[in-house]
């Protein structure tokens, strides 16, 4: 199996075709179509869902925003290493705290579909979870389509780090917001548009998933080709 950088959508019906109950196709039609969190699925409620407007509320939980420094109080970054103020090493405080936001975001059709039919022929609770599952309940019914769809093992590579892992539900988040970026180009106002909908707070953190795709870079050899030879 090629080694992937992103997700395509072949991959996807792939993972959605073998699919054998409506729940798991469920997960993968919503985390591609939104490109939302794990936790953030698992937080949506029959109630954070308009099927009319086609809008989901998504509900966002962070934690783990910042540190305090126990020697002088001084508060910094979750990721920070040392006290700003005194120099304590800072390496084993915990980070603490939680920030509660929230953001709605639209939904395809054919996303509006599978929801209307996974939840047809029973009353529910509005203040019912979607997606009945855990974490890693989540993180099993990837990794088991992934192997049946033929893309099992560790053939996803992230670009940045070398590494390589198995599909994981990220990975929709990651193709969403790459393949956004590729779109969006130069035109802020697109990208702003995608920053909202994977709930940044910052357009720097959405300007990470800027990664060249296969495609582009293969687009970019052709005209580099072309304009040699007319050197």
């Amino acid at each position: 199996m090629p080694i992937k950088t992103s997700l395509s959508n072949s991959d996807i019906e792939a993972l959605t075709s073998q699919a054998n109950n409506l729940r798991d196709r469920l997960i993968v039609s919503f985390l591609w179509d939104t490109g939302v969190r794990v936790s953030e699925l698992l937080k949506v409620t029959i109630g954070n869902i308009d099927l009319e407007k086609r809008e989901v509320l998504i509900p966002h939980l962070k934690r783990g925003i910042h540190k305090v420094c126990p020697v002088c109080n001084k508060q910094g970054g979750r990721r920070i290493a040392f006290c700003s103020r005194c120099g304590s090493n800072l390496s084993r405080v915990e980070a603490v705290g939680i920030e509660e936001r929230s953001r709605i975001i639209d939904i395809g059709d054919d996303l509006v579909i599978q929801i209307k039919e996974f939840l047809s022929g029973e009353e529910h609770n509005p203040n019912e979870p979607l997606i009945k599952l855990t974490r890693q309940g989540v993180y099993e019914v990837i990794r088991k389509l992934s192997e049946a769809a033929g893309l099992g093992g560790k053939i996803m590579l992230n670009p940045e780090t070398s590494r390589r892992h198995f599909v994981h539900p990220h990975d929709f988040r990651a193709s969403l917001a790459t393949d956004g970026l590729e779109m969006a180009k130069n035109d802020v106002s697109m990208q702003k548009a995608l920053q909202s909908k994977l709930g940044h707070k910052s357009l720097d953190t959405t300007s990470r998933y800027n990664r060249l795709t296969a495609s582009s870079i293969k687009n970019f050899s052709a005209e580099l080709r072309e304009k040699r030879k007319k050197k």
